[in-house]
């Protein structure tokens, strides 16, 4: 009996051990049985477990319910968890590795004195943030639920809205600290499994000390590390991830964060909201042409300005002459640099309230504004003309729905304006040139970053009745190109009679 304790303990020490001194352990010696009682321990991480969990169905039925002698039974472990532990999710586990792992991952061992293995019960637990409606990404007549920070639940989201079979999600753990787990998700018979493999090769060749979002994830895989471009797409919304999975792409899960990044993607990924496939096709079309008119009156418009000014005068209707003469008399700032002061002023409010509470923050940036703005104007730094423009291209700005690609197109508003300042509408020809080749030669994990296919084309300017897209995207590598059979035939008169 006393070499059995002497076990007992001995595998309790061990675990110890391996868990750390940093680690909260909470330990609970209990003995089970009638006659000939045995002696049992369970352990676990004070925090992540549920311990109404533990007390009524581990600690209650086997301290004060078991009337039989356990000590005659063989394998007095897997006998006990089928007929005492009311916890579904439990195992057997020899490998003392595992079952640490397992316990720092809010689960319950449970040790016995007649047995060398240990039982893993699943209690995951602790306080976690509810699913709410998200914060970044909202939409008048989608869903209203967004990822939290817990990975389980993240995952049973998925499920919940994919119940395919073929949907595949494989763990892996990154950080040789941290051990954060990250979900690789994907559509077995959609995915291009040569993508697929790809993305898993450098995802286990991670070797880092911590991964603390999915940020770091998509910084530690990307392979064009330099680009402003995002080389994949960070959302919040379950039926975005969800649309990306069927349409043959790969999302990545990681804990401790609600941001879930999907790859590949391509450019025109980030200028296309949820909200587009909610309304009716006219008015998603009309809302995508004014998010591109947008793009371009960001990267343009104040080029255009200064062009106009310093090197094509003549090309200003005659009635506009006379109001912009009049609106840079005794203008301190030529027009270029009143335009690069004004915009770096709008950047400093922009991102010192993303900074601050969201109420001081919008506050911050309105009234900064407007008196930034009139004190210019009155200590004739700038124009009107140039607060006009620089308005309208902020304003313009916020038509960008991605915060990644809209701070990127924002940065090429700078070089645009060097260029326009330097060369006048040759340096704008020049600028658009190297842009879009540079766009062109870009990729995303192997895709073509900026590619147009014809089939494509129904969802990337416009986007057309879903009942027409019948096929994937073709820029997304996939093994099954077809997504939905033409069956609006049907609905034709005469042919239901």
């Amino acid at each position: 009996m006393e070499n059995k304790k002497l076990i007992l303990q001995q595998n309790l020490d061990d675990i110890k051990n391996l868990m750390g001194n940093g680690i909260q352990l909470i330990t609970k010696n209990f003995v089970m049985g009638s006659k000939e009682p045995i002696e049992a321990c369970i352990i676990y991480v004070n925090g992540l477990v549920n311990k109404d969990m533990i007390d009524r169905d581990i600690l209650n039925p086997l301290m004060l319910h078991i009337e039989e002698n356990l000590s005659s039974i063989p394998q007095v472990e897997d006998y006990v968890c089928k007929k005492y532990i009311t916890i579904s999710n439990t195992q057997l586990e020899k490998d003392i590795n595992k079952a640490v792992d397992a316990a720092k991952r809010g689960k319950t061992l449970m040790l016995v004195q007649e047995s060398s293995s240990f039982i893993i019960i699943d209690t995951t637990g602790g306080n976690f943030r509810a699913i709410s409606d998200p914060m970044n990404e909202t939409s008048l007549r989608g869903p209203r639920d967004s990822f939290v920070e817990n990975l389980e639940t993240n995952l049973s989201i998925i499920r919940r809205r994919l119940k395919d079979k073929n949907l595949k999600m494989e763990t892996f753990t990154l950080g040789e600290r941290s051990q954060t787990d990250l979900v690789i998700v994907y559509i077995d018979d959609i995915v291009d499994k040569s993508l697929l493999k790809k993305i898993k090769d450098r995802i286990q060749s991670i070797k880092v000390d911590s991964v603390s979002s999915s940020a770091m994830v998509e910084q530690l895989i990307e392979e064009h590390t330099y680009s402003i471009f995002p080389q994949t797409f960070a959302t919040e919304r379950p039926d975005i991830v969800q649309s990306n999975l069927l349409e043959g792409r790969i999302a990545l899960m990681p804990e401790g964060t609600p941001s879930v990044i999907t790859l590949p993607s391509l450019f025109t990924d980030f200028f296309q909201t949820v909200e587009d496939y909610y309304h009716r096709t006219i008015v998603a079309s009309f809302t995508r042409i004014i998010k591109c008119i947008a793009v371009f009156i960001v990267i343009t418009i104040s080029s255009v300005y200064i062009t106009l000014i310093k090197f094509n005068s003549e090309l200003i209707p005659l009635t506009f002459i006379q109001s912009i003469i009049e609106s840079r008399k005794g203008i301190a700032l030529t027009p270029f640099m009143s335009i690069l002061s004004m915009n770096l002023v709008i950047e400093f409010l922009r991102e010192g309230g993303l900074r601050l509470p969201s109420k001081i923050g919008q506050t911050l940036s309105v009234v900064g504004g407007i008196i930034i703005g009139d004190a210019a104007l009155k200590a004739k730094i700038v124009s009107s003309l140039t607060l006009l423009i620089v308005g309208v291209t902020t304003t313009a700005s916020f038509l960008i729905p991605n915060y990644e690609m809209a701070l990127s197109i924002r940065m090429i508003n700078y070089p645009m304006l060097v260029l326009a300042n330097w060369l006048g509408a040759l340096g704008i020809a020049i600028g658009w040139f190297f842009l879009i080749a540079y766009l062109c030669a870009l990729d995303s994990y192997g895709v073509p970053y900026l590619s147009f296919h014809k089939s494509d084309l129904k969802d990337i300017f416009i986007r057309a009745p879903i009942w027409k897209m019948n096929k994937r995207p073709e820029a997304i590598p996939n093994n099954n190109p077809v997504r939905q059979k033409n069956f609006r035939w049907k609905f034709r008169r005469g042919k239901n009679g």
